[in-house]
């Protein structure tokens, strides 16, 4: 990746689960007998303006907020996917249900009751563990889910 000083990137920590923005201050170019190298300086916005090489910031690091938020949102759907695959693969070991070979029996059953079918009844269940890549776990709000679904 490219750094210009004064350029802000956000870091998606590999170590906790927070988005840490930083900005490049300090170029430094180094000339050795094995040649030149460039090292960046990072500002973290902590109290004391802490200054570290960008090579110690450990994660995933992108320039705008768009890309990070895409990258975001895939790994929650892909975590979201992975889970409701886990589901279908074990009522299908456990209950021998298959949902696309029982989905219209169900909806036979929905139609002759006259019922809504409802998989979560309590709002205040509907919080889910959302693993968004480099061991960071996000605890999603279900509802939340029909807003990442409309990107």
């Amino acid at each position: 990746m490219e750094y210009k000083v004064g350029q802000v990137f956000y870091l998606v920590g590999s170590e906790t689960a927070k988005v840490i923005p930083f900005r490049v201050v300090e170029e430094v170019t180094r000339t050795t007998l094995d040649g030149v190298e460039k090292t960046f300086i990072a500002e973290v916005p902590d109290k004391k303006n802490t200054k570290v090489p960008v090579t110690k910031l450990k994660g995933e690091t992108f320039t705008n907020l768009q890309d990070l938020r895409k990258h975001m949102i895939e790994n929650a759907a892909n975590a979201i996917d992975n889970m409701i695959a886990r589901a279908e693969h074990l009522a299908e070991a456990s209950f021998g249900f298959s949902e696309q070979k029982d989905k219209s029996a169900i909806s036979e059953v929905l139609k002759e009751n006259n019922d809504e079918y409802s998989v979560q009844e309590k709002e205040e269940s509907d919080k889910v563990s959302v693993d968004i890549g480099n061991g960071i776990i996000a605890r999603m709000n279900l509802k939340d889910l029909e807003k990442v679904s409309q990107i």
